[in-house]
């Protein structure tokens, strides 16, 4: 059960950027969707 798991997360496809559309540095299953650069602090 446990490699499933860890299987699922580590064949996620890259995370994209919603603005630039840029490939994210961070990790998939991360709640985020605008990269450091379009970021808005």
């Amino acid at each position: 059960m446990i490699e499933n798991v860890i299987e699922f997360f580590k064949n996620l496809p890259a995370k994209m950027c919603r603005n630039c559309g840029n490939e994210m540095v961070e990790q998939h299953d991360c709640y985020t969707n605008v990269c450091d650069d379009c970021h808005e602090i």
